[in-house]
């Protein structure tokens, strides 16, 4: 079995990304979409904590969205496909690298994620002001930091479609 993550800050794909992958032959993991595998913590306490659309800036400092490992290991083993794909933003994603055979990161212009937020439907993180602002102080960095441990970036200006083909190709190779 071979297994694969794709992040990328908010609006940058991963939620369409996998979902065109679940029609190539690929289990496809949407860790925002599966209740339990991900939720936010207190750095301080390590107690889960409920977030809502316009946290401070204060409060993102002071938590962390990560993946349980253990369920997340869980649903790899339990994958009816020989190749899964992981795809989420979390907190801990060092803990969990060793998981996985590649890292892709999914980049877009700032335009581009902002309208995508904005414009989504499955859900609401990123569409309030200090959501955006937020994401707006530490994307670059964080890009930064995970193309430097290995992550191969993958550009999600241009159709779905290409990004997908781009995707399963490094997949295939």
């Amino acid at each position: 079995m071979k297994v694969f993550y794709i992040t990328g800050i908010s609006g940058t794909g991963k939620s369409s990304v996998v979902k065109k992958l679940a029609e190539k032959e690929v289990f496809p993991i949407d860790a925002d979409s599966v209740k339990g595998l991900t939720h936010w913590i207190d750095n301080d306490t390590k107690e889960i904590s409920e977030w809502h659309p316009g946290m401070s800036k204060e409060w993102y400092w002071k938590h962390k969205y990560i993946c349980d490992k253990e369920k997340l290991i869980d649903l790899i083993n339990n994958s009816p496909k020989d190749i899964v794909v992981v795809a989420g933003l979390f907190g801990n994603r060092f803990e969990l690298w060793n998981l996985f055979e590649k890292v892709f990161l999914l980049q877009c212009k700032e335009e581009t994620f902002l309208k995508r937020i904005i414009e989504r439907e499955n859900h609401n993180f990123g569409k309030h002001i200090l959501e955006q602002e937020n994401i707006l102080s530490w994307y670059k960095n964080f890009e930064k930091e995970i193309v430097s441990e290995g992550a191969l970036p993958i550009n999600t200006d241009k159709p779905l479609d290409l990004v997908v083909g781009e995707i399963i190709a490094q997949i295939k190779s």
